[in-house]
């Protein structure tokens, strides 16, 4: 039993480290002339170039789609024994066909935020509304007018 402890500690010291380099290549992109923020609002947004929105997105999408593949395999390992190499494998492409922003195309998503903000102005500073919560809305197929409803104050 000692092994597998020890490997899911290992595991989720990489998962922290993943989630920590996530965050300093966010801080480090959007630091280039502007306050860096975690969880940017869409005042942030708005005041950021192409190339810092273009950076904040991919570091975020890395950091979530890393932790969420290092928490599979930690779950795997947990469960399955170590001698079934092959449904261990199995399952691992299971996991890696539900992980956030799988397979989809990142270009879209950044003029999408972008004009969310600029159609709906005032959410720009809402409070439970920033670019990593219409990042997400967006991977799970909403439009911009889906997200505006769901969050809208007058709902």
């Amino acid at each position: 039993m000692q092994p597998y402890q020890n490997n899911i500690q290992c595991r989720w010291l990489s998962v922290a480290s993943s989630a920590a380099l996530a965050i300093i290549v966010a801080v480090t992109a959007c630091t280039h002339q502007h306050h860096a923020t975690l969880f940017p609002d869409g005042k942030k947004w708005l005041g950021w170039s192409a190339f810092e929105r273009e950076q904040y997105v991919s570091a975020y999408v890395e950091g979530m789609s890393e932790g969420f593949r290092n928490g599979c395999e930690t779950a795997l390992e947990a469960t399955l024994p170590p001698a079934d190499g092959q449904r261990f494998l199995e399952a691992n492409g299971r996991c890696a066909s539900h992980a956030p922003f799988a397979g989809q195309d990142l270009d879209p998503f950044i003029p999408s935020i972008t004009l969310f903000f600029q159609r709906y102005p005032e959410q720009t500073e809402q409070r439970n509304l920033g670019v990593s919560v219409i990042l997400r809305r967006l991977d799970e197929g909403r439009t911009i007018g889906e997200i505006h409803a769901e969050f809208s104050p007058h709902r």
